[in-house]
């Protein structure tokens, strides 16, 4: 008796029926139980809501790849202008965020710093992005130095925090100006993409202990093992591919970079997102959140894998 006052309460599936000279019908409990049941009208509406989640999710995903292989096929200021934009809309929906739970963020000077990080990637390197992101530092410092605002140490960091994290993105220009750009950003994508795809499944289907209970209960040990499975065998099954001018040893240091950091970086947004309250940062691709929920390992992973494609001489 103790113990089922701390079970909830089993629901009563509708079930449906063909009843001869009466057609095709729901029949419920209502009869017996005397509460209401799920009528067809209810049935039919959730699923033409699951229905129009689904495609919304599958158009905005098809429109975001076309933009990113057309963008990175035609290479040159075309791809940069694909990562800035990129990283506009990202930083945009993270301070937006933060208006919404009451911090006033100087949006000008971090937008300008991304867009100056991605030009500077351009047409310089790995030096100017530092260079344009303390140049827009430098900038916030001084506006609070000189403007009073409520809350200048929170809203100056917050600013800078945003514009430093977004832009680590401009690493992905440097790496589309070499001459395998295509071929070695595809590389790193599928192998971050795959990541995520394998930990989901085998999460879902596997998933018992959790990997992170405070900042995505969600994610679970089982999914991650998912994950390293699939990066590293799609990275090994890519390098085979003469397109691909990677050794397997060096597809797989990808793959491993990638299970690395993309948990952290998307752990580092789940943190900001659980301190805001917040389940997405942004509505711009619907059914999938916001742009910086799609980026968010690859904030971590492009870096590092510029590092490594640098070193070993694939630039």
């Amino acid at each position: 008796m103790a113990r089922a006052e701390y079970e909830e309460p089993l629901s009563r599936p509708a079930v449906a029926a063909s009843m001869a000279g009466v057609g095709s019908g729901l029949v419920d409990f209502e009869d017996v139980t005397g509460h209401k049941g799920i009528s067809e009208e209810e049935i039919e509406h959730v699923e033409q809501a699951a229905a129009s989640d689904l495609t919304l999710r599958v158009i905005s995903a098809v429109v975001l790849v076309a933009l990113f292989m057309g963008t990175l096929l035609l290479g040159g200021w075309w791809f940069t202008a694909f990562v800035a934009l990129v990283m506009v809309v990202a930083l945009g929906e993270f301070y937006s965020t933060l208006r919404k739970h009451g911090f006033v963020p100087l949006a000008i000077f971090g937008l300008l710093g991304v867009l100056g990080s991605a030009i500077a990637a351009h047409v310089g390197g790995p030096g100017p992005i530092l260079v344009t992101v303390v140049l827009s530092a430098v900038a916030v410092v001084l506006f609070f130095s000189v403007v009073s605002r409520r809350r200048p140490l929170d809203n100056a960091a917050l600013t800078v925090l945003g514009a430093a994290w977004v832009a680590q993105l401009s690493f992905a220009v440097i790496i589309g100006r070499s001459t395998s750009a295509v071929p070695l950003i595809l590389l790193v994508v599928l192998v971050t993409a795959l990541f995520d795809i394998g930990g989901y499944f085998v999460g879902k289907a596997f998933g018992r202990q959790s990997l992170a209970p405070i900042l995505s209960p969600r994610k679970t040990w089982e999914g991650f093992v998912g994950g390293v499975v699939a990066a590293a065998g799609s990275a090994a099954v890519l390098s085979t591919v003469d397109w691909f001018p990677v050794t397997t040893f060096q597809a797989l240091v990808i793959a491993m970079l990638v299970v690395v950091l993309a948990p952290l970086g998307d752990g580092a947004e789940s943190m900001i997102k659980r301190s805001l309250g917040v389940k997405d940062m942004g509505t711009v691709l619907p059914g999938h959140g916001g742009m910086l929920d799609r980026i968010d390992a690859l904030l971590f992973v492009i870096p590092a894998a510029y590092v490594f494609f640098f070193t070993a001489g694939l630039l």
